[in-house]
Order: structure tokens, then sequence, then C-alpha cells
């Protein structure tokens, strides 16, 4: 299969022929690209493995995945919003992994006020918006 990666911007990121997705993002971290800013749309992840995963905050349930989506650069860690195939709908937001009825009854200024106080700075208020943007993708999904 031959596969390019692109920023969102459209600059090419990441070019090759694989036999396989995973062989492709393989020989991309192998090669030190840096895949922040890529623009994975359209990528078909239904065989993805990711069993390196971080799914701590998942409270031990197998999640069965009808829809993901994965945004990067929308503050400082990764972002996913899941619909699963019982129709819960859950957000990633770095390592922290919830439903969205758990992030209701949290708060998003509330889950980590080590790194992200909520005191208003930049990188809080933005973690807030990364948030509120994968909240509602989860919701459209």
């Amino acid at each position: 299969m031959k596969l390019k990666i692109n920023s969102v911007f459209g600059k090419l990121i990441f070019e090759g022929d694989f036999p396989s997705m995973k062989e492709c993002l393989l020989a991309a971290a192998k090669s030190g690209a840096d895949l922040r800013g890529a623009d994975l749309s359209s990528a078909n992840l239904s065989n993805a493995n990711l069993s390196g995963a971080d799914l701590s905050g998942a409270d031990g349930k197998k999640l069965k995945i009808s829809k993901l989506k994965v945004f990067t650069g929308l503050y400082k860690y990764q972002v996913w919003a899941l619909l699963a195939k019982d129709g819960s709908r859950w957000v990633r937001m770095g390592c922290l992994f919830r439903s969205l009825d758990d992030w209701e009854k949290i708060g998003i200024r509330e889950s980590n006020n080590k790194e992200f106080p909520d005191d208003g700075s930049e990188k809080s208020e933005e973690r807030a918006r990364a948030f509120e943007f994968a909240k509602r993708e989860a919701e459209l999904l």
C-alpha cells in the first residue's frame, strides 16, 4: 500500500510503500517522522492495534470501538473522541480516558489540577477548549 501522510496544512510529512498501515506507522516512527499535526482524518483504523494505548481511565471496561477520532495539536497531549459499540461516548485527554458522563461529574477544570490548575492560565484554557472540541466531536459521532 502506497501511503503519504500530510500535515493538516498539506505539507508532506512521510511517504512510503508498505504492506499495512501498521508497517507504515512503525517505519514512520523509526525514521523519526514527527506526526504531530498529521492529517489522519481519512485513515481507516478498524484493524489498528491499540494495545499500547493507556485505557486506564476506562474502569476496566473492554470497549468495542464503533468510531474513533484522534486529534493532535489541540493542546499538549493527544485527544480522542470515541463512540463505543454500546453507544457510550468517551473522551481521552492525554492519559485521562473517561466517558462523557464521568467527565460531566468531574469537570475538565478539576480533572488534573496538578498539571493544569484552574487558574485562567493559557495552558489551562487551551486544555479546556480542547476538551470542549473533543466532547462535541464525540457527541457527533
